[in-house]
């Protein structure tokens, strides 16, 4: 009766081991960045406590100009694969808007301040996030506010952008996984297996070892 005893507390340890490599897995994958696969660009997997959605490349022919991350909250975040001017960045996205927003003046404004945020460019590196909830078009450089314009033209247009049947690049969705979904499927990387394979492995062994090296 005691051997069977112990043999049911360490098959119990081991589940319970298990259970927590899994665990461990799952907040490792849901704080981890994500990165766009075609820039190499990393985005945080949340943002203001909103969820990475979709990810996507904006290119010029074969230049990849920058990477953007859709959120769920409508939080567009573009962060620069190459250095583009002040103007040249802010007339490329007025350029987008003026098909799709009726609010002209809202639009100029926009111009307006992206320029006066970019003082020095856009240099590679550089991140832009741009917020369309509550009717209004949020804009921040770097993680610094720059300007709110209230427009729900604008920020309904801004997210047309990325979203309508137009858009300016292919947005792919974020899987279950964490991974960014491609036309060819799910993009996990080989690597990325093999370590969160030998994490669970190690922490499984450890924990075995441990079990059953105790001697009672």
């Amino acid at each position: 009766a005691n051997f069977k005893e112990r043999q049911n507390r360490k098959q119990g340890n081991m589940l319970r081991l298990l259970h927590f490599a899994l665990a461990t897995l799952m907040v490792c994958s849901a704080t981890a960045d994500i990165t766009e696969s075609r820039t190499g660009i990393k985005f945080p997997n949340k943002v203001n406590g909103s969820s990475l959605s979709r990810l996507g490349v904006r290119t010029k022919g074969p230049i990849k100009v920058y990477a953007v991350g859709e959120y769920e909250d409508g939080t567009y975040l573009l962060k620069m694969s190459m250095g583009v001017g002040a103007e040249k960045m802010a007339s490329a996205l007025s350029d987008a808007l003026k098909p799709r927003c009726s609010d002209s003046d809202a639009v100029n404004s926009f111009e307006e301040c992206l320029v006066g945020g970019l003082p020095d460019g856009a240099p590679k590196g550089t991140s832009l996030s741009f917020s369309t909830g509550g009717g209004k078009l949020g804009v921040a450089v770097n993680n610094k506010s720059i300007d709110t314009i209230k427009s729900n033209d604008l920020s309904s247009a801004f997210a047309a952008i990325y979203s309508d049947k137009n858009a300016v690049c292919a947005m792919n969705a974020i899987g279950d996984d964490g991974e960014q979904e491609s036309a060819g499927g799910w993009g996990v990387k080989p690597e990325k297996i093999a370590f969160w394979g030998g994490v669970v492995g190690y922490s499984l062994g450890l924990g075995i070892g441990k079990v059953f090296c105790r001697g009672d």
